[in-house]
């Protein structure tokens, strides 16, 4: 009996994880305005996810100073200057997939997920579009929205207002295997 009750428990256990997956090293990038005199660009490769497909949540984690730049002075600038990184050395953001049904037919449709975004000591409701689709076993996911710095409390000095623009143009590219 007892050997049924634990070979029950495991197989419950295993079924609940086998609808999670993750990974430590997504990607997230940012683009400024592409107009300006100097290009504001960023990618992070040092990006947390979790996504709990029984359920629609999803977890991101974002450190700040993981974010690279061509220049090293707008780094500096970067993490000093306007997100201040040994403040708010991270962002998150947890969420909920809008039509959680539509996850067990991932084929490269659209979704929405809602949720909160923390940045800069800051919490905002947002709604982001996804893509998700399977790969190879694993979980591909990726999405493109903007986001205010304003929105954030990131104030940009009216002296770089022509090369740094208010909304940034955020992109996430995710491979999530299974836990």
């Amino acid at each position: 009996m007892n050997r049924l009750i634990l070979a029950l428990f495991l197989f419950s256990m295993s079924h609940s994880y086998a609808q999670k997956f993750m990974t430590r090293n997504g990607e997230v990038s940012f683009l400024s305005d592409t107009d300006a005199i100097d290009v504001v660009a960023a990618i992070n490769n040092q990006v947390g996810a979790v996504i709990d497909l029984s359920n629609g949540d999803l977890a991101f984690q974002v450190f700040m100073r993981a974010f690279h730049f061509k220049i090293a002075l707008m780094e500096e600038h970067f993490n000093e200057n306007y997100v201040a990184s040994d403040d708010y050395p991270k962002a998150t953001f947890r969420g909920r997939f809008v039509n959680v049904s539509a996850l067990d037919s991932l084929s490269g449709k659209e979704l929405s997920v809602t949720g909160v975004m923390d940045m800069h000591g800051v919490q905002k409701e947002i709604k982001i579009p996804v893509r998700m689709k399977w790969q190879d076993g694993a979980l591909v996911g990726s999405s493109s929205f903007n986001l205010l710095c304003s929105d954030f409390n990131i104030k940009i000095p009216k002296l770089v207002s022509d090369k740094i623009s208010n909304e940034i143009q955020i992109v996430v590219n995710v491979l999530l295997t299974k836990i």
